[in-house]
């Protein structure tokens, strides 16, 4: 067995073992939810948008931390939910450009406050580790204020927006989670 290897040859002791269980779990659950919903987006050919999607979600959420689900099905729902507005629907409304940036820049305010949030399997963050989070997040949004600026506006620009838009609601939702939580 894997455990026993690890332990006789290796020295691993049961806590790292399960450390490196949780984190092997945790990565096939979300490449997995990944490759769901992907199957969908290809299926409507939208996988363009999708890996962008994808790509924005991910930096902003690793400084920001956000919802967290106790079960696969609900966790896959929801991002399902935020990808398929960000991708299909919410693309479609057209606002003027002041409006992009002026959303942008109350989600750097909002994320800048409230980040980050962790699931409660994790530690919680020391104080540097908050600061880190929220200098990340503040530069992340910014940057894509700036490349939406210079970019001339597109679909995938758009979708990232929204998933900017997106993120940073369901991070409120989060923080006043946890709050709720911690009374």
């Amino acid at each position: 067995m894997i455990k026993d290897y690890l332990q006789a040859n290796l020295g691993y002791t049961d806590y790292q073992i399960e450390q490196i269980r949780y984190t092997v779990v945790s990565v096939l659950s979300e490449l997995s939810k990944l490759f769901i919903m992907g199957v969908f987006f290809a299926l409507t050919h939208c996988i363009p948008q999708y890996l962008v999607a994808i790509i924005v979600l991910l930096i902003l959420r690793t400084c920001t931390g956000g919802l967290h689900f106790k079960h696969y099905v609900s966790c896959l729902l929801v991002s399902f939910f935020i990808f398929y507005l960000s991708i299909c629907q919410l693309p479609d409304i057209t606002l003027p450009r002041p409006i992009y940036f002026t959303l942008l820049l109350v989600c750097v305010i909002i994320n800048y406050l409230f980040a980050p949030v962790v699931s409660s399997c994790r530690p919680i963050p020391s104080g540097i580790q908050i600061k880190k989070s929220k200098r990340q997040s503040f530069a992340m949004i910014t940057l894509y204020a700036v490349i939406m600026f210079i970019l001339p506006s597109s679909q995938y620009i758009i979708t990232g927006f929204w998933i900017i838009q997106l993120q940073t609601l369901q991070l409120i939702a989060a923080k006043f989670q946890k709050r709720r939580c911690d009374l």
